[in-house]
């Protein structure tokens, strides 16, 4: 069987890098059999973002390339100021030859840091190296520097002769495999060339002391973020993107978009050339609290806590029906606190920290000139951007989420039998429709119907966030999983030798959200109906069969 990569689908691998090296979003995962348990990708992305950063931290000094001391004369006539950007053809001889210089550089740094990764995981990469730089892929831009507009604009205590820059952006296509599993993933690299290193230094200091006077206001907000009240970063809260253990990217992206509306709204920058590079603007410097594992709980994950979590430990044991279920939503929120996301169950006068965020001037560019460092404070500080959620906006949304989910349970009127059946009822029509839709996709289709026929009721329109709300089959269940029709009642149990769970979920993405699983096998069943676990769905006719 192909595992999946993760027990929450795709994964997105994350590292904390400096200056002038970043490591991108563009990244691509592979499984091959028998490969991917928890463990070795908790690993395999440890190992990825020690990479990123040692690679940064050696590469850092060399953003400015004095060009007369590396042969690099010619590369100031692939551009100018009507064409100023290059694709260097590194397949042909010039181009090639100035392209080297940026491969080696980068080479070198590289090799040194896949021997220090081969000597820290020696148990696995005994007799191969972890990295593997992919030659057909090394992808090199140069772009025109406006030398004459940054002095102009930006001038410094020395008056130095007209001298020509380019910026230059190095893309690195990076593999790593480790126990089955295979990762690939970019590193993009700028420098400055120059034929005066010393002058564009002192011309980039000064830009960036003009940028931080007049972006300070903007920044100084995202020392302490309310995450739930925040301008920025509300509408992420809003939508349930809670969780950003794995990827900051919709942080990232919401910050990239205002930056650049504020930017525009200044008259400050209302003449000077900017442009942005396809990097992050904000990198993760520490975990938030929020994470796969404390947050909620997927069904596969952590098998012991199956029966623990089941309807019936909140909801009660309720064998003819659900519709007069005597639960509030604060029964849900409690029992989900206490029991489902840990994480939650702390002190309600504490906030939870989403994570620890510093902010790059990398991201932008000055008259075609690439900037370095990060924001800093008035202190000479990096500034750091912690994220948190306050615990009355958590009660908020879980409250939400917990009467959606009362309402769908009383919708359905099913029954909850001996602490591990579930069982929907549904009319006969439904049931019809049902049992075809489980012939040819099984669960997911079927679970799909129970959803889109709740959310069209009339009981379901005016529940407040229920755009958030979903019923769903985990990702890492078979994409065609029938279940089995018994006396009029379709079924998944857990002897088969599939994973399989249902969850609720809430918000716009599921590795970002929440969720919580109702029924589920991680297919190592023992064979004692003790420990098996039932999900169901049946005509509300069958209401007095109690399956045994």
């Amino acid at each position: 069987m192909k595992k999946l990569l993760s027990i929450l689908g795709a994964i997105t691998l994350v590292g904390t890098v400096t200056p002038n090296v970043i490591s991108c979003h563009n990244k691509k995962v592979v499984n091959n059999d028998d490969a991917g348990t928890a463990k070795d990708l908790e690993v395999l992305n440890e190992i990825e973002a020690k990479a990123t950063k040692k690679i940064a931290e050696k590469i850092k000094s060399n953003m400015y390339v004095d060009s007369a001391r590396n042969n690099l004369e010619n590369i100031f006539k692939k551009v100018n100021s009507t064409s100023q950007m290059y694709h260097l053809k590194l397949g042909s001889g010039e181009d090639n030859k100035l392209g080297t210089y940026f491969i080696n550089n980068f080479k070198n740094v590289f090799d040194n840091v896949n021997n220090d990764l081969q000597n820290e995981y020696s148990n696995y990469f005994a007799d191969k190296l972890p990295l593997t730089l992919d030659d057909d892929r090394n992808d090199i831009n140069v772009t025109f520097i406006d030398v004459d507009a940054l002095k102009k604009k930006f001038p410094v205590g020395i008056n130095p002769e007209s001298f020509s820059a380019v910026r230059v952006d190095y893309k690195a296509s990076i593999s790593l495999e480790y126990k089955g599993l295979f990762i690939r993933f970019d590193l993009s690299t700028i420098y400055n060339v120059t034929e005066n290193p010393t002058a564009l230094k002192a011309i980039s200091n000064n830009t960036t002391t003009f940028l931080l006077e007049n972006v300070k206001e903007y920044f100084a907000k995202l020392e302490t973020v309310d995450f739930s009240e925040n301008e920025i970063f509300k509408s992420l809260y809003d939508k349930g993107i809670w969780d950003f253990s794995q990827s900051s990217k919709e942080l990232d992206d919401v910050l990239k978009h205002s930056f650049k509306e504020y930017l525009a709204s200044k008259k400050e920058f209302k003449d000077i050339e900017i442009t942005y590079n396809d990097v992050d603007l904000m990198t993760k410097s520490a975990e938030g609290d929020l994470n796969s594992k404390n947050k909620g709980y997927d069904g596969i994950t952590d098998n012991y806590k199956q029966k623990a979590l089941t309807l019936s430990n909140w909801i009660g044991a309720q064998t003819n029906g659900w519709e007069d279920l005597a639960i509030s939503t604060s029964d849900f929120v409690k029992f989900y606190r206490d029991n489902v996301g840990t994480i939650f169950s702390q002190d309600n006068s504490t906030d939870l920290s989403l994570g620890s965020f510093i902010i790059n001037w990398n991201y932008i560019n000055i008259y075609g000139m690439g900037l370095s460092g990060n924001v800093q404070t008035t202190d000479g500080e990096d500034l750091v951007a912690t994220i948190n959620l306050s615990q009355p906006a958590i009660d908020k949304k879980l409250s939400n989420w917990g009467k959606i989910i009362i309402t769908f349970i009383k919708y359905y009127g099913g029954k909850t039998i001996d602490g591990v059946k579930n069982i929907f009822g549904v009319t006969d029509q439904l049931f019809k429709e049902i049992s075809r839709k489980n012939q040819k996709n099984g669960l997911k289709d079927v679970i799909k119907l129970l959803v889109d026929d709740f959310k069209g009721s009339d009981d379901a329109k005016d529940l407040e966030d229920l755009d958030l709300f979903n019923f769903m089959v985990h990702p890492q269940t078979p994409k065609k999983y029938p279940g089995i029709i018994i006396n009029r009642r379709l079924f998944w149990d857990s002897l088969g030798k599939q994973p399989w769970a249902v969850l609720f979920t809430f918000g716009e993405e599921f590795n970002t959200g929440l969720y919580y699983s109702i029924a589920s096998s991680d297919g190592t069943y023992d064979g004692n109906p003790a420990n098996g676990l039932i999900f169901g769905v049946e005509p509300k006719a069958n209401k007095n069969y109690i399956l045994g």
